[in-house]
């Protein structure tokens, strides 16, 4: 671990970690194609998982080192800084493809999807619910993460810091146990329709994104209690910020997309509000867009239209 004291970066010498990370990768994949068809080796894939733990584990340990002992230039700081941006920017577009499968059948729903969103049969998740209490612990984990990076520069290392990130992790933990619970109480699976594939695909990932998070903030937590913060080198509590509130922001707009908007509850908010008369014109004029592919005894109570709006 030498720097040349001519250079702006540092040079890592040669390092079995990325090979062993691979490896293990491609060897959890190949697990998961067997699982999927229904012949499991779960001796590979605990075999792939505990390489993969430890080499990751292993490769962390050695850049903390390798920071702590100061190799690492403002230069190779600003290259974590981008390649980290990068990172959550190919985040944004993993996401991106998951909202634009949904938006593409919300918007336009097919003749196999009954010309409705959500499709028949789908009995969607109460956005005033248990998503709602989702939501509002991420909001809440997010001003207190923000709080402990203010508490830092501001040279406060031992109440501040540690309190927002303390709350920060429990406000993930729980976060995670109650869609756990939302998952088991769901009336569709994954199977059903697009709709079910759509949502366990954005909220999965979301979730295991929180856990990927609260992980990373857990280990920060060790680091600044260990004091290998500063207020002017804390880039590693930096980047688990940034990517904190990177889920955050995606959970806010899956919330108010998936469950909110096109869950059908927003329509049925406004719906109730108006009485039924939330169009201009009247009803039998607006029959060939909305009204004439429901079947009249199938009509829910609050989807029908009053008699005394109908001409």
């Amino acid at each position: 671990m030498n720097r040349n004291p001519y250079s702006r970066y540092y040079v890592p010498g040669p390092s079995p970690w990325p090979f062993l990370v691979g490896i293990s990768a491609n060897g959890s994949a190949v697990g998961l194609i067997l699982w999927l068809h229904r012949s499991p080796s779960y001796l590979l894939m605990s075999m792939m998982m505990g390489c993969m733990i430890l080499s990751v584990f292993s490769w962390w340990r050695d850049l903390i080192r390798e920071g702590d002992i100061g190799l690492y230039t403002r230069f190779v700081i600003k290259s974590f800084r981008d390649g980290v941006a990068l990172f959550i920017l190919s985040e944004v577009m993993f996401f991106f493809s998951f909202f634009w499968a949904f938006f593409h059948n919300a918007l336009s729903p097919s003749c196999e999807l009954g010309m409705r969103w959500p499709p028949p049969g789908i009995r969607t998740p109460n956005p005033s619910s248990t998503s709602l209490f989702e939501t509002g612990l991420l909001i809440s984990s997010g001003l207190f993460v923000t709080q402990a990076h203010k508490s830092i520069r501001a040279k406060d290392y031992d109440v501040g810091p540690i309190i927002g990130l303390l709350v920060t992790i429990l406000c993930g933990i729980v976060f995670f146990l109650v869609q756990v619970r939302e998952y088991y109480w769901n009336s569709y699976t994954i199977s059903d329709s697009v709709y079910g594939s759509v949502f366990y695909l954005l909220t999965g990932f979301h979730g295991a994104h929180v856990v990927v998070g609260t992980i990373w903030l857990l280990v920060s937590l060790a680091r600044l209690w260990r004091g290998e913060f500063s207020s002017q080198r804390h880039f590693g509590l930096e980047a688990c910020i940034w990517y904190w509130h990177f889920v955050d922001v995606v959970w806010v707009t899956l919330w108010c997309a998936v469950y909110v908007w096109f869950g059908g509850w927003l329509y049925m908010w406004w719906f109730k509000m108006w009485d039924g008369n939330v169009y201009s014109f009247k009803y039998p004029d607006a029959k060939p867009s909305w009204y004439a592919y429901i079947q009249e005894e199938r009509v829910p109570s609050w989807y029908k239209v009053p008699d005394r709006l109908k001409i």
